[in-house]
């Protein structure tokens, strides 16, 4: 018999402020960055539990005591699926990145304990974090998801992924998409632009035509004795 989805069975939570977020993940507490930003701990307090709406001056400012910076980052919309056999789950319309180290921490979700019987995993451990990527795909909400599952670490780990067939086909299209597969495969990336850059003061014209990595070994081997 096919498990039944969760996601009905738990509750929305707000997400933390941009504030909290970039506060925790320097270690500060409410004082320090207030301390560090030249305001009152009482206004960051007020800010955090949305009591209170700061200026993007304001935001701008304890971001950059936190040592953070304010971007703008491609929202990602859920597309909830009512499925007769395994119950709902969630497609989303692009993958997204968990910083470093979250994407690597240990996690609990306590109600993942009725499949499993346990609720904490360890995601610097391949085996944990597969498992508990095909879970959070199947039974997890936005918040798990978006918190937990990085989008670069979950093409890597998709071959070996045990999830429902139809799941899987409704979350294949985001992987090819992520991989570049696809009648017109992009062309190569510029990290940072350095090669044009590189190319413009040499002289030469950018793109020039590219050259792919060997994939096998003695075509590579051959080319590096050449």
């Amino acid at each position: 018999m096919a498990s039944q989805s969760m996601i009905s069975d738990h509750w929305w939570v707000e997400p933390v402020t941009v504030i909290e977020a970039a506060r925790k993940a320097a270690g500060m507490s409410q004082r320090q960055l207030a301390d560090w930003a030249r305001t009152q701990q009482s206004s960051v307090s007020e800010y955090e539990s949305r009591r209170k709406s700061p200026t993007l001056a304001v935001v701008e400012r304890l971001l950059d005591a936190a040592d953070h910076d304010l971007v703008a980052q491609p929202r990602v919309f859920f597309e909830y699926v009512d499925d007769p056999d395994l119950g709902g789950y969630l497609v989303p319309d692009r993958l997204w990145q968990v910083p470093i180290p979250e994407c690597y921490s240990r996690v609990v979700v306590f109600y993942l304990r009725a499949i499993t019987g346990y609720d904490v995993w360890d995601l610097a451990i391949p085996e944990e974090r597969l498992e508990f990527y095909g879970l959070a795909v199947h039974h997890g909400n936005e918040e798990i998801l978006l918190n937990a599952v990085d989008g670069a670490l979950l093409v890597e780990a998709w071959p070996s992924l045990d999830l429902p067939d139809v799941i899987r086909a409704a979350w294949q299209p985001l992987i090819d998409a992520a991989k570049g597969v696809g009648p017109k495969r992009r062309r190569p990336r510029d990290p940072g632009g350095f090669s044009a850059r590189l190319a413009a003061e040499m002289g030469m014209r950018w793109p020039m035509p590219t050259k792919s990595r060997p994939r096998s070994k003695a075509k590579r081997d051959a080319i590096r004795r050449r």
